[in-house]
């Protein structure tokens, strides 16, 4: 879900049931300004569930924005029968990195 559709989803809100872990993070004064902000304007949410859903919807924009790097491996072709090269970038270790973290937080 992208940054812009959570006022749509939050309108509209039902019960997240996924799996949660509780971490603890410092904002800037003005950060907590704006997060309390927010949830006096959707009061059915809880302000840890605002920020949950931002920071899930600020990651996925992060990872859809990792340049890709041509690789030297051939791994396909496209439709139009183009070589398509695997991809060096960040990607593929931050999709091994993300399976190494939830293999240990995991319950």
């Amino acid at each position: 879900m992208k940054i812009r559709q959570l006022i749509n989803y939050w309108q509209n809100t039902g019960d997240d049931t996924s799996p949660k872990i509780t971490q603890q993070i410092s904002v800037s004064v003005y950060d907590a300004a704006r997060l309390a902000a927010l949830a006096d304007l959707f009061p059915a949410l809880k302000s840890e569930e605002i920020v949950a859903e931002l920071l899930h919807a600020a990651l996925n924009e992060v990872q859809e924005i990792f340049p890709y790097v041509k690789g030297q491996n051939k791994i396909g072709e496209d439709e139009q029968g183009n070589p398509i090269y695997e991809d060096e970038g960040y990607t593929p270790r931050f999709l091994a990195l993300i399976n190494q973290h939830l293999a240990r937080l995991a319950p």
